[in-house]
C-alpha cells in the first residue's frame, strides 16, 4: 500500500509540473552585452594587476567590487539572445571574458584564503601607508616593495626626512614613468626591481642586508641624509656619523634658544666659545611597551605613568649644521632573550650597542617630544664624540645599565650632573596614586595629610639636633630588620623576573665589577650572582629616566614638540 501511494504521488507531481512549464529564459539584447563588455574591459586589468603583486587586502576589495559584474555575466550567460547575431556576439566577445573573470576571481579568492593572516596585516599597512602620504599604486602592483619598506621601517625614515627637509625631490618613494617604485640609494634614485636583487630585510637581525657578497659577508645598510641607503651598520659602525644638516639660519636660531639654558643653570667653561649644541630628547608615553595598549587617562594612574621608563636620546649639532644622533640599542638576539618567555627574563643582562648612525626613536610616533638644548664648547663636543666612537659592546640591564645611565654619563661630560639613581622599592612606592584622587575619602584625607606634614615639619624645626639624631638612630635600629626583609622581598621579585639570568657571559679576561654608582659603564655578569646579592641594597638600585624628564621640564631651553601626523626630526624650536 505504501509503494502504491508513493507511485501515485510521483505521478501527480509529474502531471502538475507538466501543466505549469518553467519560466522562459530572459531575452538579452546587444546593448546589454556591449555594456557588460565595456565594464569588464575597464575593471578587469586592475584585478589582474593587483592579483599579480598587490596587497591581499586590496585583492579582497577588488573581488568584492567585481562581484556584481560577475553575477551580471552569469545572468547574461543563462539568458536567451534575441537574434543569431547577438548569440555570435556572446560567443565571440562575452563568453571568453566571463571565463577569464571567473578564473581570475577564483585564483584571487584562493590567494586571499591562503594568506588570511597576511591580509589582516595588509589592512593595517594600508592605513599607515595612506597616513604617510606614499603612492597607493605601489600597494596595488608592488606589494613586495611596500612590505620591504614597512617591515624594515625604512618608510618612516624616508617620510621623516621628506617632512623634515620639505623636499620630496630629495627624499621620498618616487614613481618612475612606467609606474615602478624608486628608492634613494647611495645618492641616486634606483628602481625597486634592481634594489630587490641587491638588498633584503632580515627579520632575524632587524637589518637591511646585502643578499650576497664574496665570501658570504653580510653587509648591513642604513638610510641617512642626504644619500639615502648606505652600506653602514647602525650597531657596528666604527664612528658617529651625521644623520642630517640644518641650515645656517636654523642653526643660529637653535643656538640662540640654547642660550636660555643659562636662565636656570650656571654656565660651565665661562669665557670659552660655545658654538656647538647638545640636545637630549625624551618622548614619555602612557604604555610599558608598544605591544600593550596605553594606560587610560585617569589621575589615579598618573604616578604609574610617571614611573614608566622612557628612552633618552642625545644629539650634537655642529657649527656647520651637521646633526649627530646617538642612543643605546639592543640587537634582536638580546631583545628576543628578554621577551621570549613573557617577563620571565625581563631583568636579565644582555648585550647592547651604541647606535652611531641615528637613534631608533628619532622617527617613532610620539604624543609630545621634550627637547632640551644646551650650548657646548668644541672641546667637550669632541670628548663626547670620542667617547661614543670608543664604545663597543655594553652590558645592558633595564635596571642598572640602560639609556638613562648612558645619558647621565654624557650629561656629566657636558658639565651638568643629573642624578637618576633610585631603588625599585622607592619606585614601587612612588607608583601609588596621590591620596587626593582616591574617590570619596580623597579630598579629606589629603587635607589631613597636609596638616600632619606641616605639624611634623614645625616640630622638627624646633627640636634640638641632639634629640633628632637620637630618634633617627633608634628608628634605624628598630627598622633594620624590616628594611632588610623589604630589600630581600624586592630582590626576590627581581630574581623572579630574570635578575639572575644573562644572555652571554663576560668576555674572557674581563674582571667582574660590583654594582655601584661609578659614573661609567660597568662590567658585570648579572644583577644577582649569588644568595648574598639578595640582601644587598645595590641589587635593587635603578637608573630611572623619570628624574631626567623632571629635570627637562624645569629648563628654560626645553621645548615640547607636539605630535605630528607624520614622522619628522624635532631639532629646531617651532617658530
Amino acid at each position: 500500500m505504501g509503494v502504491q501511494a508513493c507511485n501515485f504521488l510521483s505521478l501527480f507531481q509529474w502531471c502538475f509540473r507538466s501543466k505549469i512549464p518553467a519560466s522562459p529564459p530572459a531575452i538579452v539584447y546587444p546593448s546589454k552585452v556591449i555594456d557588460w563588455v565595456q565594464k569588464f574591459d575597464e575593471s578587469f586589468p586592475r584585478l589582474e594587476k593587483i592579483t599579480k603583486n598587490g596587497l591581499y587586502s586590496l585583492m579582497d576589495k577588488e573581488m568584492q567590487s567585481l562581484g556584481p559584474l560577475l553575477k551580471e555575466g552569469q545572468f547574461i550567460c543563462n539568458s536567451q539572445p534575441d537574434f543569431p547575431q547577438t548569440a555570435a556576439m556572446i560567443d565571440q566577445l562575452f563568453r571568453p571574458r566571463l571565463s577569464r573573470l571567473t578564473m581570475a576571481c577564483q585564483a584571487a579568492q584562493k590567494k586571499v584564503s591562503d594568506n588570511a593572516m597576511v591580509k589582516e596585516q595588509d589592512e593595517k599597512m594600508e592605513k599607515i601607508w595612506e597616513a604617510l602620504g606614499l603612492p597607493k599604486s605601489i600597494l596595488e602592483s608592488h606589494a613586495d616593495c611596500a612590505r620591504f619598506l614597512m617591515d624594515s621601517r625604512l618608510a618612516f625614515k624616508i617620510v621623516g626626512y621628506r617632512e623634515t627637509c620639505g623636499d620630496a625631490d630629495a627624499h621620498d618613494v618616487k614613481i618612475d614613468g612606467d609606474g615602478h617604485p624608486l628608492i634613494k640609494i647611495q645618492g641616486a634614485f634606483k628602481r625597486w626591481e634592481l634594489i630587490k636583487r641587491q638588498l633584503i630585510y632580515d627579520e632575524k637581525s632587524d637589518k637591511i642586508l646585502s643578499i650576497s657578497y664574496p665570501g658570504s659577508i653580510s653587509q648591513s645598510w642604513s638610510y641617512l641624509y642626504p644619500c639615502g641607503l648606505e652600506p653602514k651598520d647602525r650597531l657596528n659602525h666604527h664612528r658617529v656619523v651625521p644623520i642630517y644638516k640644518i641650515s645656517a639660519s636654523e642653526r643660529n636660531r637653535l643656538l640662540a634658544h640654547a642660550q636660555t639654558f643659562y636662565d636656570t643653570n650656571a654656565e660651565v667653561d665661562r669665557g670659552i666659545p660655545k658654538d656647538w649644541v647638545i640636545q637630549f630628547h625624551t618622548s614619555p608615553r602612557r604604555q610599558f611597551v608598544s605591544s600593550i595598549p596605553p594606560l587610560p587617562n585617569n589621575p589615579l594612574l598618573d604616578n604609574v605613568v610617571r614611573n614608566l621608563n622612557t628612552h633618552i636620546v642625545m644629539r650634537l649639532i655642529a657649527p656647520n649644521g651637521d646633526v649627530y644622533s646617538v642612543g643605546l640599542e639592543m640587537p634582536m638576539d638580546s631583545q628576543n632573550f628578554l621577551w621570549e618567555n613573557g617577563l620571565a627574563k625581563f631583568l636579565g643582562t644582555v648585550t647592547a650597542q651604541v647606535n652611531k648612525t641615528g637613534d631608533y626613536e628619532e622617527f617613532r610616533p610620539h604624543s609630545g617630544r621634550l627637547v632640551t638644548s644646551i650650548p657646548l664648547s668644541s672641546q667637550r663636543a669632541d670628548n663626547i664624540i670620542e667617547f661614543f666612537n670608543a664604545v663597543g659592546d655594553v652590558r645592558f640591564n633595564f635596571l642598572r645599565q640602560n639609556c638613562s645611565n648612558l645619558m647621565g654619563i654624557v650629561s656629566k661630560m657636558a658639565g651638568y650632573d643629573i642624578p637618576m639613581l633610585t631603588t625599585v622599592k622607592e619606585t614601587l612606592f612612588d607608583m601609588l596614586p596621590d591620596i587626593k584622587y582616591i574617590p570619596v575619602i580623597g579630598p579629606a584625607a589629603h587635607k589631613v595629610n597636609q596638616a600632619f606634614c606641616k605639624a611634623a615639619l614645625g616640630i622638627s624645626a624646633i627640636t634640638p639636633r641632639r634629640i633628632t639624631d637620637g630618634v633617627t638612630s633608634v628608628s634605624d635600629a628598630v627598622f633594620f630588620i624590616p628594611r632588610k626583609l623589604a630589600t630581600l622581598s624586592v630582590n626576590l621579585m627581581i630574581k623572579h623576573f630574570g635578575g639572575a639570568t644573562m644572555l652571554h657571559a663576560l668576555p674572557d679576561n674581563t674582571e667582574e665589577e660590583d654594582l655601584y654608582d661609578a659614573g661609567r659603564f660597568l662590567n658585570f655578569s648579572r644583577l644577582i650572582k649569588n644568595w648574598q646579592d639578595l640582601f644587598k641594597e645595590q641589587t635593587q638600585e635603578v637608573y630611572h629616566s623619570k628624574y631626567f624628564v623632571d629635570w627637562q621640564k624645569q629648563q628654560k631651553s626645553t621645548v615640547v614638540h607636539p605630535k605630528t601626523d607624520r614622522p619628522r626630526l624635532a631639532i629646531v624650536p617651532p617658530q
